[in-house]
């Protein structure tokens, strides 16, 4: 038995919740309540958009259509990652787009250890699985490319004084890199130790109004946290070592331009 569906009646009363954080910002003066709303709207929208793109895509269910649909979200991803981070697009997409595909292939190769190829290719799985594991990307890449390139920025001396001391490009920049990579996994370790008693992790509750048995909705949840973190710790690491090669001129110092104004 499927989980039931919602009255959008009741959806919509339910949605005036809202006004209880729109009373505190006003309250507060915090100045967010038009992006609160835009951003409601916006995710609106788009989820109702997405809900009749997929379910002709699930009709479909052809694997090319598939995959093409996740490539579309690795690029919205990108975008959405480099806006984020304050970098400029049209210098890091395909740096980051390699790198997101190449953690994404592997994950996705490693999915054949427990799933088969006509299970994994099959839209309902192929595409949420890729929108789960996509979305922690842009956390945890947001994070480490804001970390290590304003990093870089700030402490641009430190840097200049490794290279000096006869360190190599990569030997100066490790310390960067650890850094911003510290600060993107640090939060997903954090939910990963408290989960199922903290809280009851999507996938999981997910499965179970599906219809699943707790017992199965646990099996699931491990293998989408494991592949959740492996990809985002990997993604983020290519991302820098990837991004590297775009921002730094033949003297080692950081191109102009880089940052969005």
């Amino acid at each position: 038995m499927g989980a039931r569906e919602l009255d959008l009646f009741s959806l919509a009363a339910f949605s005036l919740l809202l006004l209880v954080p729109v009373a505190i910002f006003f309250f507060l003066r915090i100045p967010r309540i038009r992006s609160l709303l835009t951003g409601f709207l916006r995710m609106v929208i788009q989820l109702a958009l997405v809900g009749l793109y997929l379910e002709t895509i699930f009709r479909i269910n052809h694997p090319l259509i598939n995959i093409g649909w996740i490539l579309i979200m690795v690029a919205v991803a990108c975008a959405a990652i480099t806006n984020q981070s304050g970098l400029r697009l049209k210098r890091f997409f395909w740096f980051l787009a390699a790198a997101y595909l190449l953690s994404l292939g592997a994950i996705f190769g490693a999915f054949f250890i427990v799933l088969e190829p006509q299970t994994l290719f099959s839209a309902r799985y192929l595409i949420p699985l890729g929108g789960m594991i996509l979305g922690n990307i842009m956390r945890s890449n947001v994070i480490t490319l804001d970390r290590y390139f304003h990093g870089l920025q700030k402490r641009q001396e430190e840097f200049i004084s490794r290279l000096s001391l006869g360190a190599t490009p990569w030997e100066a920049r490790k310390p960067f890199m650890a850094d911003a990579l510290k600060a993107a996994v640090s939060p997903q370790i954090a939910t990963i130790a408290t989960m199922g008693l903290v809280s009851l992790p999507g996938m999981m509750t997910g499965q179970i109004l599906g219809g699943n048995s707790p017992g199965v909705a646990i099996q699931y949840q491990i293998l989408i946290m494991i592949a959740i973190f492996t990809t985002a710790t990997v993604s983020a690491f290519l991302g820098m070592v990837f991004a590297s090669r775009r921002a730094f001129d033949d003297f080692q110092r950081l191109r102009p331009g880089l940052f969005r104004t």
